[in-house]
């Protein structure tokens, strides 16, 4: 029975290991999600800035 006992304690720490490593995976791919967010709205402002600029340039 001891044989039994530790494969269901490793089964039971890798099934632990396991919800942590999905645990991990949901919040990177949140993470993930805010950066990419982040870039096209910095990438957008850019754009806008650049336009402003070339306006400006074609002014003169």
């Amino acid at each position: 029975m001891e044989l039994i006992e530790r494969l269901e304690a490793r089964f039971e720490q890798l099934m632990a290991r396991v919800r942590q490593l999905e645990e991990e995976n949901r919040s990177l791919a949140e993470q993930k999600e805010a950066e990419t967010a982040k870039r096209q709205e910095v990438q957008e402002r850019i754009e806008a800035l650049l336009v402003k600029v070339q306006a400006s340039l074609e002014e003169r």
